[in-house]
């Protein structure tokens, strides 16, 4: 018997994770009466494990994949895809939110940007070109307010350079999504960056985060599953729909 979960199997568990917590974050969480739910608040945070899985499996598909250029353009279409979809807005009907669409990029964008990362350092040009590069792809995140920005791109590096290393891939990985987390609050509300500081609703942000680390790292041994078109394209699918349809019911419930 194959021990450990497969690719499948923890795919559906990051897109299923993302889809519940985005749906309660943009609705349920909205309307009066639901904001102070504390199953609402979970269903919410619970959104944080599919993020880290989808960054491993951008590692495992550079390393697998047999076009890298058709897996980045994949990437970059799903990604403008899924732009135009979070730049629709509701007051009182459909519109579009030009400065969200050219300055808060979805998270599709911070995969593609780990996996050019991955291609230029793992690619013959020398040091000084592979770190001007690198420079540019963390420029690019920061500037367009990339989803998990640079901590993205150093989430996808460290699992793939530390894939054999279980424990050490587990542990950098999340010191990245605290740090991501530190740092977002020392933005916001100012402070010191210390674990201490963080509030009750990012430590649940990290420990979600933490699970679906844990689940890559030591629940997972390379296991394809039943081959599955729909599974195998699932996030690209899924994510930017998702979103959609959540519009689409605030649209009816507004």
């Amino acid at each position: 018997m194959e021990k450990g979960l497969s690719r499948n199997v923890l795919k559906i568990i990051a897109i299923v994770s993302i889809i519940i917590g985005h749906f309660f974050l943009y609705t349920f969480a909205t309307f009066k009466g639901f904001g102070g739910s504390i199953l609402i608040f979970l269903l919410i945070t619970v959104c944080y494990i599919g993020p880290p899985i989808f960054m491993f499996f951008i590692s495992e598909g550079f390393q697998y994949t047999s076009s890298r250029k058709r897996y980045a353009l994949r990437l970059g279409i799903f990604a403008l895809i899924t732009q135009v979809i979070t730049a629709i807005t509701v007051k009182g009907g459909l519109g579009f939110d030009i400065r969200k669409f050219f300055l808060e990029w979805n998270v599709i964008l911070a995969l593609l940007l780990g996996f050019v990362d991955l291609c230029i350092l793992n690619s013959e040009k020398n040091v000084p070109v592979k770190a001007a590069v690198i420079l540019a792809t963390i420029s690019a995140g920061y500037f367009l307010s990339v989803e998990w920005g640079i901590f993205g791109q150093l989430i996808i590096i460290a699992f793939y350079f530390l894939r054999e290393k279980r424990v050490l891939k587990f542990i950098v990985a999340s010191l990245l999504v605290y740090l991501s987390l530190a740092l977002a609050e020392i933005l916001v509300f100012g402070g010191t960056l210390t674990l201490t500081y963080l509030n009750p609703v990012t430590v649940w942000y990290l420990i979600f985060g933490i699970i679906g680390i844990a689940l890559v790292s030591f629940f997972y041994y390379g296991r394809n599953g039943k081959k599955n078109n729909f599974i195998k394209y699932s996030f690209y699918i899924l994510y930017p729909l998702h979103l959609l349809l959540i519009d689409i019911v605030k649209l009816v419930f507004s």
